[in-house]
Formats: structure tokens, sequence, C-alpha cells
């Protein structure tokens, strides 16, 4: 069952891919890449591998870091948990943002701020789980390996090149 959990994220992270891929074909020649957060500011690009599979790999990118730092500190349950929540979180919200784009308009909002409110559930809960983490006691115990730090970096530059840099690239439309 342990091992269960642990893979099921691993599972969703995969379902956007196989259904952006099925659903290719039929997808509009034009991709959201990011939206205001009241839904009503959009960028737009044209239609491609990069801006239709883009959100599921960001939010791989970020599932391998919540999973680096998991298991630097597998030694304590407390904090293994609000990693965990954090990766169930980033692994449905990858769900969630692939059902927005195959969605009709309605659907796309509903889709979106169901997104937005798992996010906020799911921060809200992990820091709940892992509030000692951030305490000043545990603090000194923040010590990451060099790899860790070059895994890190090397997945920030990524979700940069990811998310942000797309922005710039296709402008506000």
């Amino acid at each position: 069952m342990k091992a269960t959990l642990r893979i099921l994220p691993w599972i969703i992270l995969l379902i956007p891919f196989v259904v952006l891929g099925w659903y290719y074909a039929s997808l509009p020649d034009r991709m959201l890449i990011v939206r205001g957060l009241l839904g009503n500011e959009a960028t737009f690009a044209p239609k491609s591998f990069f801006t239709v599979f883009r959100v599921p790999m960001i939010e791989i990118v970020c599932a391998v870091a919540i999973e680096t730092m998991r298991h630097r500190f597998a030694h304590s349950p407390g904090y293994t948990a609000m990693w965990s929540i954090l990766l169930y979180t980033v692994a449905l919200k990858s769900l969630f943002q692939a059902f927005e784009v195959l969605s009709s308009t309605n659907y796309a909002d509903l889709f979106y701020r169901m997104t937005l409110g798992l996010v906020a559930v799911g921060m809200i809960a992990a820091l709940i789980r892992g509030r000692g983490f951030f305490a000043d006691g545990f603090r000194g115990k923040w010590e990451l390996l060099l790899a860790d730090h070059a895994i890190l970096l090397a997945l920030l530059i990524g979700y940069l090149g990811l998310a942000i840099v797309p922005i710039f690239v296709f402008g506000r439309t």
C-alpha cells in the first residue's frame, strides 16, 4: 500500500501526456499559454508539441523538485507527508489543467477554478502538516547535498524555460 501511494502521483502525472496526446489532432490551432489570475488576460500560441505538453512538463519539473526534497527529508515522517501532499497537489493540478485544455469554454473555466481551489487547499494542507519544517529550530537541519543543489538549480532553470520564457516569446494577445 505504501509503495502504491508513492507511485500513484507519478501515474497521475503521466495521464495528461496520454490524454493530450490522444486528443492532439482535435485541439484548437491556438493554445493557451497563460491566463491572468481572474482568467481575463490570456496569452495564446500556435499549437505545437511544446505548447500542448508544456504544462504537464512544468508539473514534472515541479514534481521532481518536490521528490528531491521529500527524499532528502525522508528521515522525518511529518515532513515527508508535507512533501507528499505537495506532490499529489502538483499531480492533480496537471490532470485538471489537461481537462481544462480539452474542455469547452464553460467547462474550461470550471476546471480553471477547480485548479485554483485545489492548489489553495493543497498548499494550506501542506503548510499545516509541515508547519514545524519552517520553524527556526528545524532550519538548522536543512542541509542539502551539493547534488541536491545542482538538481534543484537545473530544475529551476528548466521551470523558468518552460513557464516564463514562452510568455515573453509569444507575448500578450
